[in-house]
């Protein structure tokens, strides 16, 4: 029966990291958060005004590891004081959501107006619109890392032996690098470089050289998320769903011994598959550059 229940709480651990690593990688498209904020940020030094949303407070990894520790640190003083779990749950989403509005807010205003030298403009409406759509992204993911980190720490027998925040830090790095490492390569070459040979690589001479026009009007980066809500945030939610899925069903199979032995052959599975995936990909659609 402990089995049996523990492999439910797997399954739901699964399903919460895919909504988590889905909301984590949209929210970083609509601040540009991670690579292509390098060229969003060089777009004017080159002569391309725009309204994209402009933060980079930090990469993903330090950015969700942060948030997700204050959301888990408060959630653990609310713990001990006896708070209901879901309002727990909620209130420490929230908090950790608004620190990361005011980082948002103050970063992008920062960066903007230090590129006054270029005659890039500060667009409040970019500020007025982009904010509510990072936060609401910013609350989901936060919310859902807590309620995973609550899930390893309470509920499964034998738990994770440390503390709530502590769980909270990792998961947030882990999904920042998830969302840095997988969401990204869904996003730049398609949108910001539209006009580039797919597969082609960004050459240095075309670094800030972005694409700045949409078909209804200037780009933002509401039109990236929309984008990248098609394939990047899903992606990026199942590869964070199966690991953790596949971290704990392994273990709860197979023991810890053997439970390694499967994790490597999976792994191995995992190497191949994307080594042919790659490869279909680039007949198909591009080429290397020789």
């Amino acid at each position: 029966m402990d089995i049996l229940f523990n492999l439910v709480l797997v399954a739901l651990m699964g399903l919460i990291a895919i909504i988590a690593g889905i909301f984590e990688d949209l929210e970083s498209d609509v601040a540009s958060t991670s690579n292509p904020n390098s060229q969003v940020q060089l777009a004017p030094q080159v002569g391309n005004l725009h309204k994209l949303f402009n933060r980079a407070v930090s990469g993903e990894p330090v950015l969700m590891g942060t948030t997700a520790t204050i959301a888990g640190s408060i959630a653990y003083v609310l713990f001990t004081l006896n708070y209901p779990v879901v309002l727990v749950l909620l209130i420490s989403a929230l908090i950790a959501t608004l620190v990361q509005v005011i980082l948002s807010i103050t970063s992008y205003m920062g960066r903007i107006t230090s590129q006054a030298l270029y005659n890039q403009p500060l667009f409040l409406d970019v500020l007025i619109k982009h904010i509510p759509i990072s936060a609401a992204h910013a609350f989901i993911t936060l919310f859902s890392i807590t309620t995973l980190s609550y899930i390893m720490v309470y509920l499964l027998d034998p738990a994770v032996p440390l503390s709530l925040p502590v769980i909270a830090l990792l998961m947030g790095i882990s999904l920042g690098t998830i969302g840095s490492a997988i969401g990204d390569i869904h996003y730049g070459a398609e949108k910001l470089y539209q006009n580039h040979e797919f597969g082609s690589g960004i050459a240095v001479s075309n670094n800030g050289n972005i694409a700045t026009k949409s078909p209804l009007g200037s780009r933002n980066s509401i039109d990236v998320v929309r984008f990248c809500s098609k394939f990047g945030g899903p992606i990026s939610g199942l590869c964070f769903g199966l690991i953790i899925f596949l971290t704990f069903w392994i273990n709860l199979v197979f023991g810890i011994n053997y439970g390694l032995i499967a994790g490597l052959i999976i792994v191995l599975l995992f190497f191949i598959l994307n080594i042919i995936i790659e490869k279909n990909a680039r007949i198909n659609f591009g080429k290397y550059e020789k």
